[in-house]
């Protein structure tokens, strides 16, 4: 069952720009356990299974909620975000500040801030689906592997990336609008899930191997992916009223208030 809750709470932060899947699973203690477990998982598809099946679980759950945020409370969720991203950033660079190669941060800033030029941004709430072409789905299951490399790397937020390039709010969407009237999104749905899956088994080896061998010049490039990505999600030009900015800076205390939860009950 550990396992199963562990899933859930992949996949409901597998929605939050800010959240990483690796971080909740070191914060719980189970990132080498789970790790190897995806990697070595013909002898373990019992527990793969809990994993996956309470991955699915949450993202299914969640992402009406998120739908219904960006909807109604666009620069106060993303400032939600902003904090829960902020808050989890900090005592990681404490932890690792002595041995940050500047090169390998420069790195990180780099590709984040490539990706951003490369890609144009994608409106936050998804009313025009594009058509299922063979193009189309394959891009987007190739995010899917992306998605998912991510999300097993502690430290960088697999939806935060997914944000950043684009297809975020298209996957978003689907999960929040999919039912009986809407069984087409389960092609575009069914496939990032296989890719994102196999994108989490390829990132598990990697990371392993990484944090192992390399770990300062590693935490060094995530931490350069994050302190970027803090600078892009940070909803500053929307801060218009006192209304919003005071209901920002609530969304703010209440992502700190989250943070400490979550670092308390996954000790």
């Amino acid at each position: 069952m550990s396992l199963l809750f562990t899933g859930i709470l992949i996949g409901i932060v597998s929605l939050i720009p800010g959240i990483s899947g690796g971080t909740i699973i070191l914060l719980r203690n189970e990132y080498y356990e789970i790790s190897q477990i995806i990697s070595n998982y013909r002898t373990n598809k019992l527990k793969l299974f809990y994993l996956i099946f309470g991955i699915i679980i949450g993202a299914l759950f969640f992402s009406r909620i998120v739908e219904i945020l960006f909807t109604y409370l666009p620069t106060q969720t993303m400032m939600f975000f902003f904090g829960l991203l902020l808050f989890q950033t900090i005592p990681i660079i404490k932890q690792e500040v002595n041995e940050i190669s500047p090169i390998f941060l420069c790195l990180g800033i780099l590709t984040i801030l490539f990706l951003l030029l490369l890609i144009p941004a994608s409106p936050k709430v998804i009313t025009n689906y594009p058509k299922l072409t063979i193009t189309f789905l394959l891009i987007f299951s190739l995010c899917g592997s992306l998605d998912g490399f991510l999300t097993i790397l502690p430290g960088i937020s697999g939806s935060m990336v997914m944000m950043i390039i684009g297809p975020y709010y298209l996957y978003k969407s689907y999960l929040a609008n999919l039912s009986l009237t809407n069984l087409e999104f389960l092609i575009p749905l069914t496939l990032y899930f296989i890719f994102d899956i196999l994108g989490i088994f390829i990132g598990s080896k990697l990371s392993l191997y990484l944090l192992e061998k390399h770990r300062p010049l590693t935490m060094s490039i995530i931490i350069g992916f994050v302190i970027t990505s803090l600078f892009i999600i940070l909803p500053i030009k929307s801060l218009t009223t006192i209304n919003i900015i005071l209901t920002s800076l609530m969304a703010l205390i209440l992502s700190y208030i989250i943070t400490e939860a979550i670092n308390y009950f996954t000790k």
